[in-house]
């Protein structure tokens, strides 16, 4: 809409201008003055919105069914895989094969008949073999593979145990992992329980694929992990997950005290009220909502809407869920290297183009939070933000939490340091700013872009090497994205191989392959690792995950 000067009267366009138009809009004879009028205030008004839809399906007649998309599309497509292999026919290889064992085994009773005249009788109850029965079942590598050779036509899923950890990306909580106090570590296995303060948020990164923020309040417990299943349970608060799932890649559900989110592909929220009622938003993809008993189907939410299970209602998506969902956000535009570091800036603030949130404009001068409209209605005590965040009573004794250890704040406390032995304050206050973001939990995720920036200014400097090691980090833990994090760790090893943080990049290209599932790799440089720093600080890291190294040492 063209912007309106104090000298220019503004015209008055109200719900009655709107219903006028909508003919003249539905069939695109509206002038271009009065389509943007319209489509201003179809952006303020959510009856208007309304109205305009249901007109929409009137002046297009019947509805086409939608194309099949994510749960219903992958039913759709083993329902077809069923008919076809049912409906094939049976070749005549098989059909002679059949005939020769059927022959086959008829004789070999007949002579089994015959033997069991001459054969001992305690020989006809053979002990099982202990051996053959606890051995492993797998599904990704033949009996003859070496152990850590990738299966062949590999795309996804989970496939070896150094993959199924989760790891801490930044925040504050209690963190207990199963059958322990509260743990300090940044990684954590399967059946951890997170619980978050009114002050506190947490993101995290699981099997190398899906990144998870928690708001304030939150109680969280990773419940399963298996090849084809990772399972959450939220007792209370909001989740929000951004999950770019491949073919093969392990399904999602997030459990909650009255339902089952099954998450195909999406990016999504789900919220736990005081009352257990949940909550489901979905930004991007779809999700399919099941009754927690009997696995019913209540509902399947597309992006755009937000349903209420116990009320069974719709609604558009709000700036609450958004505003969880926004450290998930990665936007960082297409093509480029580590050496041209503005397309690696994951997020500024805006929200992504292909997150679909009603009434905000696709211009991305204004798709950021401040435009999103808000929902009426009091607050939820569980929503983050400044807005709704609950006061904390000074007197009351709150539980103890250890600092979760974080990587990335010596690396980037050291570029500052570093920055003010010299007399470059331009620099110096370049890495102030990027380390302000960095150390508030709430914008972590914005100082890629404020570091790919300085990096793009300072690359030549010296003093600025480090920034490339803390592109990678951020590359790797919020973009997931694990090619572009290892050209800016082999960027920052090449260019100082001596760096006091040499082991830590080494140490992060190993995890970068580990969690991208490229276990050969991975193993030859957690032993490269190993052998060169074998009283090294991630020592215990790497062999958690692969004991089989510990001869390297």
């Amino acid at each position: 809409m063209p912007q309106v000067t104090d000298n220019q009267p503004r015209r008055w366009y109200s719900c009655q201008e709107a219903h006028e138009d909508s003919g003249l809009v539905l069939s695109n004879r509206a002038p271009a003055a009065v389509r943007e009028l319209y489509d201003e205030h179809q952006r303020q008004c959510r009856d208007c919105r309304r109205m305009h839809r249901s007109l929409y399906s009137l002046y297009e007649g019947p509805m086409v069914p939608p194309a099949l998309a994510g749960a219903r599309e992958e039913r759709e497509f083993h329902a077809i895989l069923r008919r076809m292999k049912s409906e094939r026919p049976e070749p005549w290889y098989q059909r002679w094969a059949v005939g020769l064992g059927v022959c086959g085994l008829a004789a070999a009773a007949g002579v089994l008949t015959l033997s069991l005249f001459d054969v001992a009788p305690d020989m006809l109850s053979l002990p099982p073999d202990e051996e053959y029965a606890r051995a492993p079942i797998t599904s990704h590598a033949s009996q003859g593979d070496a152990p850590g050779t990738e299966a062949a036509g590999s795309t996804g899923g989970i496939e070896h145990p150094a993959q199924a950890y989760g790891r801490v990306v930044g925040g504050e909580a209690g963190i207990f992992p199963p059958g322990e106090q509260a743990s300090n570590q940044n990684t954590f296995p399967v059946g951890t329980r997170f619980e978050l303060g009114a002050d506190h948020s947490l993101q995290i990164g699981m099997v190398g694929k899906i990144v998870a923020n928690f708001t304030p309040n939150s109680v969280v417990e990773w419940s399963a992990a298996s090849p084809t299943l990772l399972e959450v349970e939220l007792e209370r608060g909001i989740l929000a997950v951004r999950y770019d799932r491949r073919p093969s890649d392990p399904i999602l559900q997030v459990r909650t005290p009255t339902a089952v989110v099954r998450v195909v592909g999406t990016v999504f929220t789900v919220q736990v009220e005081e009352s257990n009622n949940t909550i489901v938003s979905v930004l991007r993809g779809q999700v399919e909502v099941l009754h927690p008993a009997t696995n019913r189907a209540l509902a399947e939410v597309e992006s755009g809407y937000r349903f209420d299970v116990a009320k069974s209602t719709w609604d558009d998506v709000g700036r609450a869920e958004v505003a969880a969902a926004l450290p998930l956000s990665n936007d960082p535009g297409e093509g480029g290297t580590v050496e041209n570091p503005q397309v690696l800036a994951l997020a500024d603030g805006h929200i992504p183009a292909s997150w679909n949130v009603p009434g905000l404009t696709q211009d991305p001068r204004y798709r950021r939070l401040d435009y999103v409209p808000a929902r009426f209605g009091p607050p939820s005590a569980h929503v983050g933000g400044a807005r709704s965040r609950p006061q904390r009573d000074p007197s009351a004794s709150a539980p103890r939490r250890d600092v979760v250890e974080d990587e990335g704040e010596d690396v980037l406390q050291r570029l500052v340091r570093d920055a003010e032995m010299t007399r470059r304050k331009e620099l110096r206050a370049a890495l102030e700013s990027c380390r302000a973001l960095y150390d508030a939990h709430a914008t972590r995720y914005l100082a890629a872009k404020c570091v790919s920036t300085f990096i793009e200014k300072y690359g030549d400097d010296p003093l600025a090497v480090e920034g490339y090691l803390l592109v990678g980090m951020l590359r790797m833990d919020f973009g997931l994205d694990y090619e572009a994090a290892e050209v800016a760790f082999q960027t920052f090893l090449r260019r100082a191989p001596n760096h006091p943080s040499a082991e830590f990049a080494l140490y992060r290209m190993w995890l970068a392959s580990t969690e991208d599932g490229r276990i050969s790799q991975a193993l030859e440089r957690g032993r490269k690792y190993l052998v060169r720093y074998p009283n090294g600080k991630y020592v215990g890291k790497v062999l958690q995950r692969f004991p089989e190294l510990k001869s390297a040492l």
